[in-house]
């Protein structure tokens, strides 16, 4: 029973029970998982779209691993599990990979399904190493688990930008020659010739990240005029949902991939530019889709008449581009090698869609871009992150040295 006097709140004979943990009712791990996860997505600035996709990406692997190699659950795990954990990330055993039947990998659901199509880099390590660090820290202050089993190994290393990692020009150059040179006999090769020039062009000449191009719709490319000349151009909108950080950006089109993108949508039997609001994928495979009805709802039966409507299968992940990139560059790579140049035969594949990334960051700044549109284009929030691309620091330790003391450093005079 409680007691209270009018207009009083009633006050409680006994005290609730404190909660155990401060997560609320979680049923598993993976609830637990879960609602981290969503406090993550509601933080304002670090809380986008694509951060939460990737952690939940990165604890795909981590449940499958406890689910198929441990059968341990993460709050019961101590140093030791962690370890073994890192050791099989590094070392990813045979029947750890993805089922690929030739054409595409195996899906959830489907028998040989994994998260992993291959043996995570150095890099990929380290970042889920960083979430699953985060998890553990949160849960801990929250008293879902009483210690950080991670605790020793930290959050691993933050990976850097290293800006040697990006194609030249002239073996970018070669790649598109290479491809050209292929043999193209079938309508199925032709169209992935175009669709694959584009991507290459389109991920060089625009600088985009491969999430933003993955995830982009054939709307995203859309004409403005500039009314001081009255010249209209071409623009590609990358929306905050696609975007790293949240930083919604419209950049623009060179020619060269507004001729691309043209000549890929023509191979795929649609208009050569799209229209506004065009929600189709950007990245679309030769393949249809089977069981489409017309809108009268009439089956489309025939792989022609697939073709004719346009029901094309979509590439929505990171590892379809990924693969188109890797492909090309291996084709250009073994020419390479046909003729003596195995060190430039290396570099290509050693080389991913990132890396084309970077080699656009490197030309752009190279023939006289200003630094801040460069950063602008890339969707850096820091001006700082775009400068790594560059050599100002040490330049400006260079000149201001050469002022107070003339001389001093070693140099090559101009001739």
């Amino acid at each position: 029973m409680s007691s209270s006097l009018p207009g009083e709140l009633a006050v409680p004979a006994s005290p609730l029970p404190r909660p155990a943990h401060g997560l609320g009712p979680v049923s598993s791990d993976w609830e637990a998982a879960e609602v981290w996860l969503q406090a993550i997505a509601s933080r304002p600035k670090k809380g986008s779209p694509e951060t939460v996709a990737t952690y939940r990406y990165h604890l795909a692997k981590l449940r499958w691993y406890c689910e198929n190699a441990s059968h341990n659950v993460p709050s019961q795990w101590t140093m030791p599990e962690v370890t073994k954990f890192f050791a099989f990330l590094g070392n990813l055993p045979k029947w750890a990979v993805c089922a690929h039947d030739g054409i595409r990998h195996a899906r959830l659901g489907e028998p040989g399904y994994t998260p992993f199509r291959l043996t995570p880099s150095a890099s990929s390590r380290s970042d889920i190493q960083r979430c699953i660090h985060a998890m553990f820290r949160a849960w801990r202050e929250v008293g879902y688990i009483a210690m950080n089993p991670m605790g020793f190994h930290g959050a691993g290393a933050q990976r850097k930008v290293n800006v040697n990692r990006a194609v030249t020009l002239d073996l970018y150059d070669l790649v598109l020659e290479t491809m050209e040179a292929q043999e193209k006999t079938t309508f199925e090769q032709r169209q992935r010739h175009v669709r694959d020039r584009f991507v290459l062009i389109g991920l060089r000449e625009l600088g985009l990240r491969t999430t933003e191009f993955i995830k982009a719709k054939m709307g995203a490319f859309q004409p403005l005029s500039d009314p001081k000349t009255g010249h209209t151009y071409w623009i590609m909108h990358i929306t905050e949902e696609s975007a790293k950080g949240n930083i919604e950006r419209k950049i623009p089109v060179t020619r060269h991939a507004l001729t691309a993108l043209s000549t890929y949508r023509k191979a795929f039997g649609m208009t050569l530019f799209p229209t506004p609001g065009d929600k189709t994928p950007l990245l679309l495979s030769p393949r249809t889709r089977r069981g489409t009805t017309t809108a009268s709802g009439i089956p489309i039966v025939s792989l022609g008449a697939r073709r004719g409507y346009g029901v094309w299968r979509s590439l929505t992940s990171r590892h379809s581009l990924y693969a188109i990139v890797k492909e090309r560059l291996a084709q250009a790579a073994t020419f390479l090698d046909s003729i003596g140049e195995t060190d430039r035969a290396i570099q290509l594949r050693e080389a991913s869609p990132h890396w084309l990334r970077h080699t656009f960051a490197k030309a752009a700044l190279m023939t006289g871009q200003d630094l801040r549109t460069v950063a602008g284009w890339l969707g850096h929030r820091n001006i700082s992150t775009t400068m790594i691309y560059t050599e100002q620091q040490a330049l400006d330790l260079i000149r201001a040295t050469e002022q107070a003391s003339p001389g001093v450093l070693a140099r090559e005079d101009a001739c």
